[in-house]
């Protein structure tokens, strides 16, 4: 039986699931694990009794995310940023005084003290529905180096998909409360599960913590930068809009924006000997960043030729996907966190080319 070679889960107290690189697990047993680890009935409907298991591999164009709901709605968020679950009832809280109402207040993870945040609130999702507390659940996630733990209702399963049966917010549902936090929609069985863009969300929350290092980054012009051609790909329009503006300032004036991959390998297949360096980030709608540069990679060239350079920048880099990465031929990589060293990044690899 194929097993998930993403991630594993398993119980490392009463009412914890972690997420890790462990042993793998198929599906059907890391859903009895989760079953086991929380003390009342998950919402196991839309469960796939067969129990056919899921296999990642690197490059695929798919994604394992992790459904979940809030005030009954599904929501969806990439189990690559999870890294464990917890009952709310057997976690100690502390308040913090004159915090963001969205704030519940401050928990240990690893005896490190996290924020935890209400997503509901968070999200402005209005009508809120009367939830036990004791039924709630903590999700600890990590993405861009920064650890956030935030309360939700209720879990349902874990999706294997491509990422072409995603839709952009653009052209799905765009008048919910929580639009402008969402990368996407899917639809499964006739119904509709919001994709949550959490970058986005703590960048509108605690922007001094998510981008102080590119808006405070201080860079020269460098005229040696202005005829690199550079496809950057991006989804997010306020990370897309601050990269744009860093490598601008620093000289980097020709760079072609695209919202997905599948746009850029589009673009580039039509324009390779225009394009010296391709700038992307992993999670997009259509086609992924790494499918992309597997994409990019595969390109055919001729001796004299110098092949597309390919830097993958996401939140998702951890020592796991720096090796997913590695592996689809990526020149390197670093997260958002990193934003400075972009241009060290590219420097690097531009201005080394004749």
């Amino acid at each position: 039986m194929p097993h998930l070679s993403k991630i594993a889960i398993h119980a490392t107290k009463p009412n914890i699931i972690k997420f890790s690189s462990a042993r793998p697990l198929s599906t059907w047993d890391l859903f009895t694990k989760i079953a086991h680890a929380i003390p009342f009935p998950l919402k196991m409907s839309h469960y796939n009794e067969n129990k056919d298991g899921i296999l990642l591999a690197t490059g695929t164009n798919e994604v394992e995310f992790m459904e979940f709901q809030l005030n009954s709605v599904s929501y969806g968020i990439n189990v690559s940023k999870i890294q464990r679950l917890a009952a709310l009832g057997g976690i100690p809280v502390t308040k913090i005084p004159q915090a963001h109402p969205c704030v519940v207040g401050s928990i240990h993870n690893h005896g490190v003290p996290i924020k935890l945040l209400d997503l509901k609130e968070a999200l402005g999702i209005q009508g809120q529905e009367s939830t036990d507390s004791s039924r709630q659940l903590v999700m600890v996630t990590k993405f861009n180096s920064i650890t956030t733990a935030f309360l939700i209702d209720s879990i349902s399963k874990i999706h294997r998909l491509s990422w072409t049966l995603f839709d952009p917010i653009s052209e799905a549902i765009s008048t919910s409360a929580d639009a402008s936090f969402s990368t996407g929609t899917v639809t499964l069985d006739d119904r509709i599960i919001i994709i949550l863009d959490l970058e986005r969300l703590m960048l509108s929350y605690f922007p001094n913590a998510f981008k102080k290092d590119i808006i405070n980054e201080k860079v020269d012009y460098d005229s040696a930068r202005e005829n690199k051609r550079i496809v950057y790909v991006e989804d997010s329009k306020v990370v897309s809009t601050m990269t744009m503006d860093l490598l601008n300032q620093a000289g980097y004036t020709q760079v072609k924006p695209f919202v997905n991959g599948e746009e850029a390998i589009r673009y580039i297949r039509e324009n390779q000997d225009s394009v010296d360096v391709v700038l992307t980030d992993i999670e997009m709608p259509m086609m992924d960043g790494l499918t992309l540069c597997k994409n990019v990679k595969a390109l055919e060239i001729s001796e004299d030729d110098i092949a597309i350079s390919v830097v993958i920048y996401s939140s998702l880099i951890t020592p796991e996907m720096s090796k997913k990465c590695e592996y689809v031929g990526a020149d390197a990589q670093l997260s958002k966190s990193e934003g400075p060293k972009i241009l060290q990044t590219l420097d690097k690899i531009c201005l080394s080319r004749n």
